[in-house]
């Protein structure tokens, strides 16, 4: 007896069910293969650089731009974990990966990698510029070529891999402005020397777990003393744009607010000996660095 209502499945609707699971599996391991928060992050610094160095924006070139940028982040991302898919297999937070769990092989991800970064590439020199191209080409060789290497070896990969960072905003400057200014260079700053307390951070919290995979990606010795030194660079480059008056008291305000909260999480990290420590500055330079850029977007404006 049939029951009004029921539902009948047939085998028409079960193929197309599981079309819709397989493609959504699949658009999830690219995502992941491109590290998806990650490099929607790294875009919007570059949006932070084309915001203030634009007079207006030009929401074509924008678009362009944040394109181009993010097929050049996501294209070095799948490049990173091609490189270091069996360090990986070894990280209980990244042995979930699709390439160290077998759902991308390693030559799919290559070629995903490639055509990111050259449609990336090609999109930036055409609607952003020589500059932002050249700027692209370099983050991206940085990245892969000297910062993911060195990080088994050394933990002074940190510079390249900082190096590799900070170029966005200057990127997304370039697409607006013929020359780098002073104030370009300080967020060009800003991005370098945030990096070394966020990524000796997320060392120390995992610890165990880099040198099971044999990474080097923080110091052994001197740990207390370097932190410090770079985060009181990073608080001292972050008030360059009140110095040179590109900004007014609200930024300077909240930058230095900010700095004071880094630099007593750097002071208890010490020498990022404790899990919970190093934790707390991990969270606290994921706060940090979007809540200052903001604040100098806005001020930025203002004045």
């Amino acid at each position: 007896m049939n029951v009004r209502g029921e539902a009948h499945a047939s085998p028409t609707g079960w193929s197309l069910l599981g079309l819709v699971a397989r493609v959504h599996a699949s658009l999830s391991d690219y995502a992941q293969l491109a590290k998806l928060r990650l490099s929607s992050m790294v875009v919007m610094t570059g949006m932070v650089g084309y915001w203030l160095g634009s007079d207006g924006l030009v929401m074509s070139g924008l678009g362009w731009f944040t394109l181009g940028m993010f097929c050049i982040v996501a294209g070095a991302n799948a490049f990173n974990q091609v490189l270091e898919r069996e360090t990986d297999a070894r990280m209980a937070r990244t042995a979930k990966r699709p390439l160290p769990s077998g759902r991308i092989s390693p030559m799919e991800a290559v070629l995903v990698a490639g055509a990111l970064s050259v449609a990336g590439t090609a999109v930036l020199f055409t609607h952003s510029g020589a500059t932002t191209g050249w700027l692209a080409l370099l983050a991206l060789g940085t990245y892969v070529l000297a910062y993911t290497p060195l990080k088994s070896r050394s933990a002074w990969s940190t510079i390249p891999g900082a190096v590799s960072g900070a170029l966005p905003p200057l990127m997304g400057w370039t697409a607006v402005q013929p020359e780098i200014t002073p104030f370009a260079w300080c967020l060009f700053g800003i991005l370098f020397f945030w990096q070394f307390p966020h990524t000796w951070a997320i060392a120390a919290t995992y610890r165990e777990q880099y040198e099971r995979a044999g990474y080097k990606a923080a110091p052994v010795a001197g740990t207390r003393v370097r932190t410090l030194l770079l985060t009181l660079a990073l608080v001292g480059v972050s008030l360059g744009p009140a110095v040179l008056g590109q900004t007014g008291t609200v930024y300077f305000v909240g930058a230095s607010a900010l700095g004071l909260l880094v630099v007593g999480a750097v002071v208890r990290f010490g020498d990022g000996l404790l899990r919970r420590t190093a934790l707390q500055l991990m969270v606290v330079s994921l706060f940090y660095l979007p809540l200052l850029l903001t604040l100098l977007a806005i001020d930025h404006r203002l004045v």
